[in-house]
């Protein structure tokens, strides 16, 4: 149907971007209408009961008093990119080793295209699926502030939208790299999901343990919203260390898949 890898993967992909983008929406919206309730008084006594360990998770009393505060804990924190790294990671998976899985992999390069051309236009079309899927909490903000009659600076919405993008193609691309690189399901699964758990788990436990901080600098996570951009701005070099790491583990798979056979059924 498509001559073109790039629109052949997005056309692929087309019921992983519909599902996620509505699901990711309507979760943002229906977070975001119950600002009023979590901005009353009587949170204080909730949040403040939260273990310290878990602090990070649940965020600072203020952050409930305030629409950019609870944007930046409600939306564009764990509550939201928990859920959202697993979809990048499905989506990336689904564009490299399960292709690989059930031979469309083996029968793409059958024809007369270079592995360089399938390696980049496959991970171009799933970092567009990614990044739109992202793009539909920004709309669901707005309409969200709409219904409850509230305001917030979009310029800061904005900057936690490209950090927020930015972190869910790099967790993708972890995939992509392991699953080009090695061409196991499997051993991507396990890989991946298992650096995606223990850097969530490292990066919220570490504002409590000290013993933690030094591991925390190899999460990704630690590089993200961190301090709150909704309340300070975007952290230029945070977002420099979260790029670089797409762009050097995507020349690390890219190099991987050029020297590898790929799995034939």
């Amino acid at each position: 149907m498509f001559r073109n890898i790039y629109f052949k993967s997005l056309y692929s992909l087309r019921w992983q971007l519909l599902g996620w983008l509505v699901g990711l929406a309507a979760m943002s919206f229906s977070t975001m209408v119950l600002y009023p309730s979590f901005s009353q008084t009587g949170i204080e006594d909730i949040v403040n009961s939260v273990p310290d360990s878990l602090k990070s998770l649940v965020g600072d009393v203020a952050d409930f008093k305030t629409v950019p505060g609870y944007i930046g804990q409600q939306i564009f924190g764990p509550n939201l990119y928990i859920i959202s790294l697993i979809m990048a990671i499905l989506i990336f998976l689904g564009i490299s080793a399960s292709e690989e899985a059930d031979g469309r992999m083996q029968s793409l390069l059958s024809f007369p295209v270079s592995r360089t051309r399938v390696y980049f236009q496959k991970w171009l079309a799933a970092i567009t699926v990614v990044t739109v899927i992202c793009a539909s909490v920004v709309l669901a903000i707005w309409l969200a502030l709409l219904v409850i009659d509230e305001s917030t600076d979009f310029t800061l919405v904005w900057q936690s939208l490209l950090a927020f993008s930015l972190i869910n193609i790099a967790y993708g691309v972890i995939v992509y790299v392991i699953a080009m690189f090695t061409g196991s399901r499997g051993l991507t699964l396990l890989l991946a999901c298992g650096y995606a758990v223990a850097s969530l788990f490292i990066t919220s436990l570490a504002p409590a343990v000290d013993k933690l901080e030094i591991l925390d600098k190899f999460s990704l996570l630690h590089y993200y919203n961190n301090p709150q951009i909704m309340s300070n701005g975007l952290d230029e070099t945070n977002l420099l260390v979260i790029i670089g790491a797409i762009v050097v583990l995507t020349i690390i798979g890219w190099i991987g898949f050029l020297r590898r056979d790929v799995r034939t059924n």
